[in-house]
């Protein structure tokens, strides 16, 4: 029976790994999430990894041919209780494929990061570093919420993207 197991990868080499597994004839999941990457005065958005340095492999565990994940380029090993490779429990990578994009990008708010009446932290644009409190989440496929920020003593309403706060 096919399950998911979890390797992890050198720094930043989650997209080689899975390349190398994937032509060897796993299949892998490496899941993503959308955030802003600030560098020299400019803000763009760009899709990370939701795990860094994990990726899930899906493989038989009682064919003895994944040994050779541990040796593939970008694979450092496979998660393992010391002898075999620990499998994700069930419906776990199965959600997170479900709730993922074409580009594999799960939107923050399908995962129940933010939830009403929490508090969070805008990180980027003119109210970088100021506080608000969460107002509504919008429909999963649109990643937005809206946000109550007080300023002045008056609280004003903002939608931003899920990568734009975080949690305060």
């Amino acid at each position: 029976m096919m399950h998911w197991y979890v390797a992890y990868t050198q720094a930043r080499a989650e997209e080689r790994a899975a390349w190398h597994l994937t032509n060897q004839g796993f299949c892998c999941f490496v899941p993503r999430i959308r955030t802003l990457r600030k560098h020299a005065r400019t803000v763009t958005p760009v899709l990370a990894p939701l795990f860094p340095r994990y990726l899930f492999v899906q493989f038989e565990g009682d064919i003895a041919r994944w040994r050779a994940i541990n040796g593939t380029r970008g694979v450092v090993h496979l998660l393992s209780n010391g002898r075999f490779p620990l499998a994700v429990p069930f419906g776990v990578v199965e959600i997170l494929l479900d709730k993922c994009d074409s580009q594999c990008a799960v939107p923050l708010t399908a995962m129940g990061f933010f939830t009403v009446g929490r508090k969070v932290r805008i990180k980027g644009g003119a109210f970088s570093g100021q506080t608000a409190e969460i107002n509504e989440v919008f429909a999963e496929g649109s990643d937005r919420v809206r946000v109550l920020l007080t300023l002045l003593g008056a609280q004003t309403e903002l939608r931003l993207s899920s990568c734009a706060i975080e949690a305060a």
